[in-house]
């Protein structure tokens, strides 16, 4: 049964992250129930999918066992819906930066805890509290032995996290810190401000200081839309390769090439803090997940 666990939770990934696009997430914020009930939509059809496989694989399954994996299903969709409805409705009464950050992680773990509890009530696993801590501390430190299909969900699981997953919250991390996207479509702005002072002497002798304030607006035709995003996703699973064979000085190089392609931005402050903050946390993720898929394999 722990394979069901790690196929819904995989579904749970593919439906939040893969397949919710753009249009849904605004169509959330203008119609919250409309759009929530089209985002649970998709979560039925992808867990159906998810409790077909596991039917596949098993091969043995009883008629109860079948009975016990839709109730699951729709306890967990409907769970889903007031989960997500809760977050929405404070996202609306506070837009910000660091209180949508945090409710990101906490929303996607009352969502993974919420199948964890909903199977174990079904009957469909059987795991504890202390179970599960201690089975988290044993894969941290030890790693696990499972079977191969049991690794590939694993590993599913952390290729969406640190592609779309991590696309996702960075987005939303980094959401104030980037360039002006307002100016007019596929352009942005960066502005930078610098203080000169120029130094004279009058007809006495006297020494004068002129004070000059210069702002400069540079303009860029910006990337094709989602190019930046997928960028990233390439960079993590490019990190999570090197660690996995042993060559995290591989890493220079990704930055080294990312630096060549924002040389003329790198001109501005704000725009090099922000690209270092993203590059950085990209890549802690990345390496945290590399740890990850090590403890795997």
């Amino acid at each position: 049964m722990f394979q069901l666990l790690l196929l819904f939770i995989l579904g749970h990934f593919i439906a939040d992250f893969v397949l919710q696009k753009n249009s849904m997430i605004q169509l959330k914020k203008n119609q919250l129930h409309k759009g929530l009930i089209r985002h649970i939509a998709t979560h039925f059809i992808v867990m159906l999918f998810a409790g077909s496989i596991y039917i596949m694989v098993d091969g043995g399954l009883t008629e109860l066992s079948l009975i016990k994996i839709i109730t699951s299903i729709v306890f967990i969709l409907i769970t889903h819906y007031f989960v997500d409805w809760a977050k929405e409705s404070i996202k609306k009464k506070n837009d910000n930066v660091i209180l949508n950050s945090t409710l990101f992680i906490v929303d996607q773990l009352i969502h993974i805890l919420s199948i964890i509890v909903i199977l174990n009530m079904t009957g469909l696993i059987s795991y504890s509290a202390n179970d599960i801590t201690s089975g988290i501390l044993q894969f941290l430190f030890e790693g696990t032995e499972t079977d191969h299909f049991s690794k590939f969900l694993f590993i599913s699981i952390l290729f969406i996290l640190v592609t779309s997953g991590s696309g996702y919250f960075l987005g939303i991390l980094l959401r104030d810190l980037g360039p002006n996207p307002t100016l007019s479509k596929e352009k942005y702005s960066i502005s930078d401000e610098k203080t000169e002072i120029k130094t004279s002497y009058n007809e006495k002798g006297e020494e004068v200081n002129e004070v000059t304030r210069i702002r400069t607006e540079q303009f860029f035709k910006d990337s094709p839309k989602n190019v930046g995003r997928y960028i990233g996703m390439v960079e993590r699973v490019l990190i999570i390769i090197f660690i996995v064979q042993g060559i995290p000085h591989g890493m220079t190089f990704l930055i080294a090439v990312k630096s060549l392609t924002r040389f003329k931005q790198f001109e501005n402050k704000a725009f090099s803090e922000y690209y270092l903050i993203g590059s950085l946390l990209s890549a802690l993720i990345a390496m945290v997940i590399g740890y990850l898929v090590i403890r795997i394999l």
